[in-house]
């Protein structure tokens, strides 16, 4: 992953969604669940991607993950323009920045039941810390796919496929 810079959203002063990546080659843009973390422009380091149920898992609450997607959900609905989705999604993860920058929105998210798999098309970008070029341990980060990311997999997926079913006719 390298950070390509922010998209220009602020909360209070502090970048919010979109961040703009390079992740294996692609253009992606990001959203940061993590307040205390920092990155700097150009910085590079690896990730664990996870889907949404699997960061779940991971952190040991598969509600707070699915809050958290459902915040980006938001977030990409205004193309991050509201960026009170990102500061809740600080606040949910970490408590911060407080005090909580929108009650009624967390009394909404916290109640909110989700479907098993509803956030499928959702990856989760957890660094794995010591591989970051410079700087502290980055955020961690919501996003999906871009669709040339998603072409790129399919297209493989339907070359696999067709090999299978050649070695079956064979």
């Amino acid at each position: 992953m390298t950070f390509n810079g922010t998209g220009g959203n602020a909360y209070g002063g502090i970048a919010t969604y979109p961040y703009n990546f390079t992740v294996s080659g692609h253009p992606e843009s990001l959203m940061c669940i993590g307040y205390n973390e920092h990155i700097s422009g150009g910085e590079t380091w690896l990730a664990n991607v996870y889907s949404v149920d699997g960061y779940g898992a991971l952190i040991g609450n598969v509600q707070k993950a699915d809050e958290l997607a459902y915040l980006y959900k938001l977030a990409l609905g205004t193309n991050g323009k509201n960026s009170i989705y990102n500061a809740e999604a600080w606040y949910i993860n970490e408590g911060v920045p407080t005090p909580d920058p929108d009650p009624a929105l967390n009394a909404l998210v916290t109640g909110m039941t989700f479907t098993k798999g509803e956030f499928s098309g959702m990856q989760v970008y957890v660094p794995i810390d010591g591989s970051q070029s410079f700087g502290e341990i980055p955020q961690t980060f919501y996003g999906t796919p871009e669709p040339s990311t998603l072409l790129t997999l399919g297209t493989g997926l339907l070359g696999l496929a067709g090999l299978a079913r050649k070695r079956l006719l064979h």
